[in-house]
This record gives structure tokens, sequence and C-alpha cells, in this order.
């Protein structure tokens, strides 16, 4: 062996250890509270008009199906009105104009299954659930005001598509919400609706 090759590997030996690699960190899983408000425009399935839509989501992305299902507590109102002219002889007054108003607060809960990773940084997801619909009906007519109220039990379905953006997502979101109600200016009706709205998802 001649004198450098001892050289050599006496400087191997004396070199240090190399420092142990840092261990990998696991991928976070992200938050899993959501807020969510919402704003659209709503058209009901009745004779009423469109109304403007407001709504506010709180919803828990749960651990189950790596993460992709949620539960969802949605809270929202609108209030679609129609007006019109009744015109029958047996009206002694004549022609009479009248103005019926359908305020609806709605409080619903909904299983959500989100199709993470199925478009990019695009999430599809679809959902359902039950709803307890708050129902005030008042109508204008014949110089008077008629007041009705009812609550109500329903359900509702839901689809839409998020966009991750910031801290959480834009999103556009379709509904249809199945509710009746038997009032006596309204009859035994429908009164829920498509709807259709934009938001911001933000995890907390």
């Amino acid at each position: 062996m001649t004198a450098l090759s001892v050289l050599a590997l006496l400087a191997l030996t004396q070199a240090p250890a190399p420092a142990p690699a840092a261990p990998v960190e696991e991928a976070s899983e992200g938050d899993s509270i959501v807020l969510a408000p919402k704003a659209g425009f709503f058209q009901s399935t009745a004779s009423l008009g469109g109304a403007p839509y407001f709504g506010l989501e709180v919803g828990y992305i749960t651990p189950l199906l790596q993460r992709r299902l949620a539960i969802v507590l949605e809270g929202s109102f609108h209030q679609p009105k129609t007006s019109g002219t009744l015109d029958d002889p047996r009206l002694t007054l004549g022609e009479q104009e009248y103005r019926l108003t359908e305020r609806e607060l709605a409080l619903m809960l909904s299983a959500v299954y989100r199709f993470e990773g199925a478009w990019g940084s695009v999430t599809p997801y679809a959902g359902a659930g039950p709803g307890l619909y708050l129902h005030r009906a008042t109508t204008q007519g014949f110089g008077a005001t008629i007041e009705e109220k009812e609550g109500t039990l329903g359900f509702q379905f839901l689809g839409g598509a998020e966009l991750h953006l910031g801290p959480g997502g834009l999103f556009l979101e379709a509904h249809y919400h199945f509710t009746r109600v038997s009032f006596l200016t309204t009859g035994s009706v429908n009164a829920g609706g498509f709807l259709g709205s934009l938001g911001y998802r933000l995890r907390l």
C-alpha cells in the first residue's frame, strides 16, 4: 500500500458521519371547519316571481372517506312576490288588485360529498338533506292585509364546484328545495324551488 493510499484511508475514517436526513413532514390535512356566505337568485316552482337569495353555511369536513364527506348546516332567506288583478263577475267591487309576498327562512342540514382532486384545483361536490322551513305569507287586497304563518319540513338537493383560492375557495352552487305549505291564500303548493348562488368558502 502506498503512502498516498494510507493518507486517503485515514482521511475517510476521520471524516464526520453524514447528518441524518430530516424527517419528511406529512402532508397537512387542512382545516376541518368551513364558513361560507353566499348570495344568488331563487325561483319558486309555485306561481311566484324570482327573488334574491342570501345564505350562510357552517360545515365540518369529517375524517370519513379520506376527508371527502362534510356535514353542513345552512341558514337561508328569500322573499318571492307576485301581484295581479282579480276579475270575476261575482266581485261586487269590480276588478281588485292584490299582492302576495311569501317570506321563507330555512335551516337545512346536509351531507355533502366532495370529489377532491377530480378536476385539479376545482372540486365538484354534491349533497342532500332535510330542512326546516318557516313561512310567512302576506296578502294585500280588497283594502285589507292577511298574514299567515306556517313551519314545514322538507328536503333539498345541492351541487356545485369550488375553485381553490387563498385560504378557501370560490364556488358556484345550485339547489333544489321541496317543502309544501297549505295557506288559504295559496292552497297546498310546493313553496320550494330552484336557486343558484355564488360564494366563498373559508377554511378556519
